[in-house]
């Protein structure tokens, strides 16, 4: 709650409008909590990542895994409910399982907010990765391997961008590329200025340049033109594709996301203290006002298993015993006389 409070506060002091924020996270219920309180318009989503393994934990069925993760990639409801229903002809439980949990949290076709493609949090995790060795140091030291690792990564990625020569950053650049090789074998009827019917062994979809739309929802959900829309913008000469994709995508963006240097500290011998107060008992020092969490003191050992909002309110699964027929215990527990 804490935190997020603190970010609410920093994005509306640099922000003229609060954006209405698309937030990814494992859906803990301390940041349920915390996104509803300070961000209550935000959409916020369930990462596939950690649903796909509470999944894998109850269904260890690596097909029913993939077809999750195939239904989550989905564009649209239709394409969604096939993959479930596939789902439901190997394991009604699994289908069962999976409609407990509102698809707009999670499926790309039900989400309200814009993801483009994202569907993990996998950013996250591999910053915990090595975060964890500096977890346990002293305060001070923690934050220094935290600056250095940031001011390392900040530059080398700011080297790297000045090696691209491209429009887009690759990842976009070969979404494009291969978007063109497919459009070159569509064929592209026009309506009007702004509207095409694309023909391709995938079916027939309706292309509008001017709002930027398909009907495969590719373009509008992933923020790249897709490959009818590729073939509807070079069947009206449109040859520079690049222009028909969000700015976030291009180098330029990338290399001003990195444009600010994480400058160097000197070591800790070297640090000025604060000025002491002088004898008329006035203090030279600025004055720093910390606020640290509001957290209450909890008795015994704090809980490791953190509780998931997927797990809230839905059903337990009832289990039956094979040997007396009663729900709640299997054959292995039975008290009953065999």
């Amino acid at each position: 709650m804490w935190f997020l409070s603190e970010l609410h506060n920093l994005l509306e002091i640099n922000a003229e409008n609060m954006p209405r924020l698309s937030i990814l996270s494992d859906r803990q219920k301390s940041i349920v909590d915390g996104v509803d309180a300070n961000f209550p318009t935000a959409f916020h989503g369930f990462c596939m990542h950690h649903l796909s393994d509470s999944f894998a934990k109850e269904f260890n069925n690596t097909m029913l895994v993939n077809l999750l993760w195939e239904a989550s990639h989905a564009l649209t409801v239709i394409e969604f409910e096939a993959k479930i229903l596939e789902i439901e002809d190997i394991s009604q439980e699994a289908a069962y399982w999976i409609r407990s949990i509102p698809p707009r949290l999670w499926a790309t076709a039900y989400f309200e907010g814009n993801r483009f493609g994202q569907l993990t949090a996998n950013v996250v995790e591999s910053l915990n990765s090595w975060i964890l060795e500096a977890s346990g140091l002293p305060i001070v030291q923690m934050m220094e391997y935290i600056r250095r690792q940031l001011m390392t990564w900040f530059n080398e990625r700011r080297e790297l961008s000045m090696q691209w020569n491209t429009v887009l950053v690759p990842s976009a650049e070969r979404h494009v590329s291969d978007a063109i090789e497919r459009a070159r074998n569509f064929q592209v009827l026009r309506a009007n200025e702004a509207e095409f019917e694309v023909i391709s062994h995938e079916g027939t979809h309706i292309v509008d340049i001017r709002i930027r739309s398909c009907f495969c929802r590719g373009w509008q959900l992933h923020g790249l033109p897709c490959a009818h829309a590729v073939a509807a913008l070079l069947y009206c000469g449109q040859n520079n594709v690049h222009r028909f994709t969000e700015s976030f995508f291009t180098v330029a963006t990338y290399r001003k996301t990195y444009s600010q240097t994480i400058h160097p500290v000197p070591d800790k011998s070297l640090w000025n203290e604060l000025p002491q107060e002088s004898q008329d008992g006035v203090s030279n020092a600025l004055e720093i006002v910390l606020n640290p969490p509001k957290s209450l003191r909890l008795t015994g050992r704090p809980r490791k298993k953190r509780v998931r909002a997927e797990d809230n309110g839905r059903s337990k699964r009832v289990v039956h015993c094979s040997l007396c027929n009663q729900t709640g215990h299997f054959r292995t527990t039975c008290s009953a006389p065999q």
